[in-house]
């Protein structure tokens, strides 16, 4: 009897245990997520090179304070076979490119300098938007390049270039504002005030997080921890709680500022950008919105042209499904360099031609073509690197519940080739528990300097007094 009783207790605590360990297991591995898919509504656009529109919409010519004429920039970038282009000059709206722009009397020195200030004849134009203007350009592309109206460069002269990017405005309020030190939310109001919408331009250019030496691993991926322990100075002014949530307000006070640029130009000054979005998206996404990534070559000379820009995905062109695309996340940012260095080196850069999203089993796949590898990365870490590819194409799929414990909210996909490096918005992950990640520390370290604020008041009184005496003169 004694024997069956100790039989039976053996049965029931092996069971037990059984079952136990049954439990740890799906409790490991039954994370359930849902998914949100930016790219959702123009999955079905993706394989078809004709809805791909390389775009650039901060660009600047000598109506402001670029070295070359409008009509050059125009005519590089249809060269370099863009097919959207925004003119946002500091301080000036862009106009079509058969108009001419506001003179704003500050950019008048360019003409005392020998630059030439000219726009296009109508005929120009309608060549350039129709694709058949070849006076000494080089494009290949069959379609014309369009000119996306209302763009600016707000915040015009202010030393620490607090710059904000703004679109679609019905009206010219923001023109001539030279802005105050340290101040993005002004211009954002101003912008959104005038029916637009705009992003933040080369945030880190602003925060100084350049500094700190480069260091890269066997790999070639750049390190942030130099000897394992001391963080670079640009990763941690990047990542400070008081810098991070600085943003943060901005983009939860004003729903009409879609994100920031992770990619400017060469990405010198802005080489962390990419660390301060990654953060950005850990403290907005919970809050129930997403933080897009922008790019765009902040073109001043000819060399700029070709450093970065997006991969608008579309049904077909206009400024309506421009702005629907900016405001939904429905674009790609590309670029040809990172930290300064040139990572592209041919014309066709990694393309997304593909995205599908399985609720069911918690995956997503992406297929990419003029692609070597993808690489997925959460909370700023990579996760996961795929590098099987046939013929320029690769497939890559995550399965959310493998990494459970890396993700807190988000993934976002980077795909490499020889034609640079193009990154996905991020797909938000829910698993259930977004509310215990929401944090809305309401602190603010960066600060402008005391003398600079003083130095801008004497700036912008000189430079009424300046505005004065040209008015007097005219």
């Amino acid at each position: 009897m004694k024997r069956n009783i100790l039989k039976v207790l053996s049965l029931v605590i092996a069971l037990s245990m059984i079952f136990g360990l049954m439990q740890i297991s799906v409790s490991a591995a039954g994370t359930t997520y849902k998914i949100t898919n930016p790219y959702e509504s123009v999955a079905h656009l993706l394989g078809n090179d004709a809805n791909h529109y390389k775009t650039n919409l901060h660009t600047h010519s000598t109506y402001s304070d670029a070295t070359i004429p409008l009509t050059e920039m125009v005519k590089e970038h249809y060269s370099q076979d863009y097919d959207i282009l925004g003119i946002s000059d500091h301080g000036v709206v862009g106009r079509e490119w058969d108009e001419q722009p506001t003179l704003i009397p500050l950019y008048q020195y360019n003409l005392l300098i020998g630059n030439k200030q000219e726009h296009f004849t109508t005929e120009e134009y309608e060549a350039i938007a129709a694709g058949r203007y070849y006076d000494g350009t080089t494009r290949t592309a069959q379609r014309g390049m369009e000119c996306l109206t209302g763009a600016i460069e707000g915040n015009m002269l202010v030393i620490q270039k607090n710059h904000v990017n703004g679109y679609f405005m019905n009206d010219y309020r923001t023109e001539g504002v030279l802005g105050d030190e340290g101040d993005f939310n002004t211009m954002i109001k101003m912008i959104e005030d005038a029916g637009g919408v705009s992003h933040i331009n080369h945030p880190g250019d602003w925060l100084g997080s350049a500094d700190g030496e480069l260091v890269y691993d066997e790999d070639g991926n750049v390190m942030y921890t130099p000897d394992g322990d001391e963080l670079t100075v640009g990763y941690q002014i990047a990542t400070d709680p008081g810098n991070v949530q600085f943003f943060a307000n901005s983009l939860r006070k004003y729903k009409s500022c879609l994100g920031i640029e992770v990619y400017n130009a060469f990405d010198r000054p802005t080489r962390s950008d990419r660390i301060l979005w990654d953060e950005l998206l850990k403290v907005i996404i919970p809050e129930g919105r997403n933080v897009w990534g922008f790019a765009n070559n902040d073109a001043h000379t000819y060399e700029d042209v070709d450093t970065c820009f997006m991969d608008f995905i579309l049904p077909e062109y206009s400024d309506a499904n421009v702005r629907t695309a900016m405001e939904n996340g429905t674009f790609f940012a590309v670029s040809r360099y990172e930290w300064g260095d040139r990572i592209g080196t041919t014309k066709e850069y990694p393309t997304v031609t593909s995205i599908s999203v399985d609720d069911e089993n918690d995956t997503i796949t992406i297929t990419g073509k003029n692609t070597n590898s993808i690489k997925w990365i959460a909370d700023g870490v990579t996760i996961q690197t795929d590098t099987i590819s046939a013929n320029g194409t690769c497939e890559s799929t995550i399965k959310l519940q493998d990494y459970s414990g890396d993700i807190s909210c988000y993934v976002r996909a980077e795909l490499n080739g020889a034609g640079g490096r193009t990154l996905t918005q991020a797909f938000v992950c829910d698993d259930g528990d977004m509310e215990s990640l929401v944090n809305r520390e309401d602190k603010i370290n960066f600060a402008p300097v005391d003398f600079v604020t003083v130095f801008r008041k004497m700036l912008k009184a000189v430079y009424n007094v300046f505005l004065d005496i040209v008015a007097k003169i005219s």
